[in-house]
């Protein structure tokens, strides 16, 4: 499926950043030399790349599902816009901990902690259904015309502010920050 290949860098990203994020949790709750600007950090990757990129390609394929009749506000598409809404509501308590926290509140590492762990949680959920549900179901309902509009309109998808390897650099330092934790 054409879909599916557009999205295939984005999703491999994602998923690297999510092991980063959670090496980040683990060593969190023990270990102390982590910091909260990682945490920081990583909300800088989640608003920029998930949300500002990921998540507008996604809402093409939301709009396609919604145009093949499926329920706004039910089914896969109620359940990615959800998941979706829910990943935000934890990244930005993540924040709010992390802020907390780096401002002397040694208690919001536990919320930090728990926020994360949500967060990673629903968005590797999310991308299964993305990967299991969604996009199987474009491409048994979307005609081939339809399908490679699609494609085409993710892939001339253009972003403001983009340089190239900027969030291959943000998740290499990332990876240093925990590495140096360890």
């Amino acid at each position: 499926m054409r879909i599916a290949r557009k999205l295939n860098a984005d999703q491999e990203i994602i998923k690297r950043f999510i092991t980063v994020l959670g090496g980040g949790m683990v060593e969190i709750s023990s270990n102390k030399f982590a910091r909260p600007e990682f945490f920081i950090l990583a909300h800088t990757f989640i608003k920029d790349y998930i949300e500002g990129r990921f998540f507008k390609k996604e809402e093409m394929l939301i709009d396609a599902l919604e145009e093949l009749d499926f329920p706004s506000d039910d089914g896969p598409v109620g359940a990615m816009r959800a998941e979706q809404e829910k990943s935000m509501d934890a990244a930005q308590q993540f924040l709010g901990a992390a802020k907390e926290w780096k401002e002397g509140d040694e208690k919001a590492r536990t919320n930090v902690s728990w926020a994360t762990s949500e967060y990673i949680s629903t968005l590797r959920q999310h991308l299964a259904r993305l990967k299991n549900l969604v996009l199987p179901l474009l491409e048994q309902n979307l005609s081939m015309d339809d399908e490679h509009l699609i494609a085409v309109a993710i892939s001339s998808m253009v972003f403001e502010e983009d340089t190239p390897d900027k969030y291959s650099k943000l998740l290499e330092t990332l990876e240093e920050e925990l590495y140096d934790w360890r």
